[in-house]
């Protein structure tokens, strides 16, 4: 099979269809990863309601918490990862978040509920590094990035997935027998991984995935690189839009357009789903084509210059039109073009950086995306939210998602400031 890593796992005959194999079970996990991520989301407004919460409140456990734990666990999962078995750290990350993913239908209140997030987060932690490392040595560096951006797709079919089954679960049996089913489900992930994929043997160059002995002294010298905090700014702002959807558009086609609970997963997963395959996909091509029409990975850039700024209207419309339809039409066009912007910031952060810290460039553009997109913006909501609910009521909501309107224009500023600070060096 070509791309293989020939000094390494898998050569023989036999077993050429093994790498592939592999991947399909890291994305499987991702999909389950993403799947029950997703969960929260739509059981917002029956879980506020039984607990007694504020939207506030589940901007905390459902973004802040879960992502800051996420985040930080993250880079000392990943440590491990470069020098332990990686299907064991894999086997228990999928053990983890599935069984908090099960005890969420057992939370009393805010403070249980954020507990069980918060595990859900840590477990879930495992997938990225592993899959990351495992693709490196599995595949030469010219087939990594389809194979990446394949494994990349799971996300969004995870989000899909996800938001299908909570609607329906959760209306048919209560969202906390929904939670349950699906945390149990994961187990059977937890067997087929375990009795099928092998632990790759690790080659020379896999190190490039890692992370550094030094990440402070790395972060510092990445700022100095002339327009990298541009770059990461802009794509955290283009991340807001994309992080705030499956937390809250749920919520608000619940309580501004009246969709059923059963529903609202069917609506708004393929709709959010499919615009952000498809805009990965789309950017992912568009950004190829210039960097070899131009020459150089920095003119990939332009992609998400010119697509993240047209999610503006698309966002308007979103939030504004009366007709479900068309909400549906925006928010998943909305996607497509938010969705432009991760994987040609990664490819130019890795990129611009000195080579022995590409992993640690692409690792902070992560973590840009996750604290200001995942963290930050459903938070903003929330609070918002419930400071206008005593004029507003239900359409509290609709206003206070309003306040993420201009993200999009100050992340094609920020891609612009990147793009001419990286062309002047």
């Amino acid at each position: 099979m070509n791309g293989i890593v020939s000094p390494g796992a898998y050569v023989s005959p036999k077993n050429r269809w093994a790498p592939a194999y592999t991947v399909f079970l890291l994305f499987l996990a991702n999909i389950l990863n993403y799947a029950d991520r997703a969960l929260l989301g739509i059981v917002v407004d029956p879980v506020k309601r039984d607990l007694v919460l504020s939207d506030t409140q589940i901007s905390i456990v459902s973004g802040t918490a879960f992502v800051v734990f996420n985040l930080v666990v993250g880079i000392a999962i990943a440590r491990w990862v470069d020098h332990g078995n990686r299907k064991r750290i894999l086997l228990m990350g999928i053990a983890v978040w599935s069984c908090a993913t099960a005890l969420t239908g057992a939370a009393q209140g805010f403070y249980t509920l954020g507990l069980f997030r918060i595990l859900v987060g840590i477990g879930e932690a495992t997938c990225f590094p592993v899959a990351m490392s495992m693709i490196a040595d599995l595949y030469l560096p010219e087939r990594r990035p389809r194979t990446m951006s394949i494994y990349q797709a799971s996300t969004f079919i995870g989000v899909v997935l996800g938001s299908i089954l909570a609607g329906v679960l959760a209306a048919n049996y209560g969202w906390r027998a929904m939670f349950a089913i699906c945390g149990l489900a994961g187990f059977a992930v937890v067997i087929v991984v375990f009795v099928s994929m092998r632990e790759p043997q690790r080659t020379g160059d896999s190190h490039e995935f890692g992370r550094s002995n030094n990440f402070l002294r790395d972060l510092r010298q990445l700022l100095k690189v002339p327009g990298f905090k541009a770059l990461a700014v802009g794509t955290g702002f283009a991340g807001m839009g994309l992080s705030v959807l499956p937390v809250w558009a749920p919520a608000f086609f619940l309580r501004s357009h009246n969709v059923a609970l059963a529903d609202v997963g069917k609506l708004i997963g393929p709709a959010v789903g499919i615009g952000g395959i498809s805009g990965s996909i789309a950017a992912g091509i568009a950004a190829s084509w210039l960097s070899r029409k131009r020459g150089g990975e920095i003119h990939g850039l332009l992609a998400p210059i010119v697509a993240v700024p047209l999610a503006v209207p698309l966002y308007m419309t979103f939030l504004l039109s009366p007709s479900l339809p068309l909400a549906l039409l925006a928010v998943g066009a909305m996607n497509f073009v938010l969705s432009s912007a991760l994987g040609p910031s990664i490819a130019v952060a890795v990129g611009i950086a000195p080579q022995n810290m590409r992993a640690t460039a692409s690792t902070l553009i992560l973590v840009a995306v996750g604290v200001m997109g995942g963290a930050l913006a459903p938070l903003v909501v929330g609070m918002v939210s419930d400071a206008l609910a005593p004029s507003l009521g239900a359409e509290a909501l609709r206003y206070s998602l309003a306040t993420l309107v201009v993200s999009p224009l100050v992340a094609g500023l920020f891609f612009w400031l990147a793009y001419r600070d990286i062309r002047r060096n």
